[in-house]
């Protein structure tokens, strides 16, 4: 018989506008939210409810009541984050058959909404490699994948004629993406503060550029 985990109805399928927590007063909810994804942003397990409850300066109570535990609210703050990203990469048009080119636009909105989103970008970059093991039954599907759906349409439209015909085409793609998902990634060095990557914006986009022309000249014709 298997064994039925106690907050298995707050690890299920469900839509961020109905659940419960939206109930609740918009200004309160929000510091939940906000006093969460700057603890989880430490790591699933050093972060600490009572951390958050001293935060967000509701009772401990209250965040069982809405979560049933903590891996209910860490499941709620990955539905959260990923609705917000979905919704900005949902406005991407991909025009070009360029791959470079389209990897390029859709890495500078990523690296716009770290700007934007620093706490719940740190957050999401560690989650991911703690979700089998917080979620052994396996993640809710119904978690969009916007990342994924970006790249079946990037590889979908690329252009093989503008690759050197000396090198494998796959790999070169590969490169490509690594680079980008790379740069991103470097980013969070610069910590949860917005204004600490708004000092250093022109920097990055003018490095990130530098990137971009760089595999231009190496990979394709």
């Amino acid at each position: 018989m298997v064994r039925k985990n106690k907050d298995a109805e707050f690890i299920c399928e469900y839509e961020v506008k109905d659940h419960k927590i939206m109930t609740m007063e918009e200004e309160k909810r929000e510091r939940v939210i906000a006093a969460a994804l700057k603890e989880f942003n430490k790591g699933y397990h050093l972060a600490n409810i009572d951390e958050i409850i001293k935060e967000a300066g509701i009772s401990k109570g209250l965040i069982f009541h809405y979560f049933g535990s903590k891996r209910g609210l860490f499941l709620f703050l990955l539905k959260y984050s990923a609705e917000i990203m979905n919704n900005e990469y949902s406005k991407v048009i991909l025009s070009s058959r360029d791959f470079l080119e389209n990897v390029r636009v859709v890495s500078k909105l990523a690296m716009e909404m770290t700007f934007q989103y620093p706490i719940m970008f740190g957050f999401v970059a560690k989650a991911i490699f703690v979700l089998n093991e917080v979620f052994p039954e396996g993640l809710p599907k119904d978690i969009p994948n916007s990342n994924r759906t970006l790249l079946q349409q990037i590889l979908k439209k690329s252009d093989k004629a503008l690759f050197r015909d000396d090198i494998d085409y796959d790999k070169a793609q590969n490169i490509i993406m690594w680079t980008a998902n790379g740069f991103s990634e470097s980013l969070l060095q610069y910590g949860d503060e917005a204004e600490n990557y708004k000092i250093h914006i022109d920097e990055i986009m003018k490095e990130f550029e530098e990137y971009v022309e760089l595999l231009r000249k190496l990979i394709y014709k």
